[in-house]
């Protein structure tokens, strides 16, 4: 069985929300959150760290962003957090 896996839209420019980091290729999309005041500069542009509700650390740089999450499998932890949440 083949699975066709697409990334919508262009890079996301959200702060928080479910998006899917470039790599690792394979895997879910997660419900991440920008951490705030530890941008950088590399070669590759700015940087930026992301930290998602289940604790995945990502990292995106201007030229290896952030994707929304398209048609990505989401993952079970973040759904259980963000139901956690909205219950309180």
């Amino acid at each position: 069985m083949n699975q066709v896996v697409m990334i919508t839209g262009p890079a996301s420019t959200a702060e928080r929300g479910w998006l899917k980091p470039m790599f690792p290729i394979r895997g879910k999309a997660h419900h991440f959150a920008r951490i705030k005041g530890f941008g950088a500069i590399t070669s590759q542009g700015r940087a930026y760290y992301w930290e998602s509700l289940c604790g995945i650390d990502a990292v995106s740089t201007e030229k290896v962003p952030m994707f929304e999450a398209g048609n990505w499998t989401r993952c079970k932890r973040c759904e259980h957090q963000l139901n956690r949440r909205a219950a309180a």
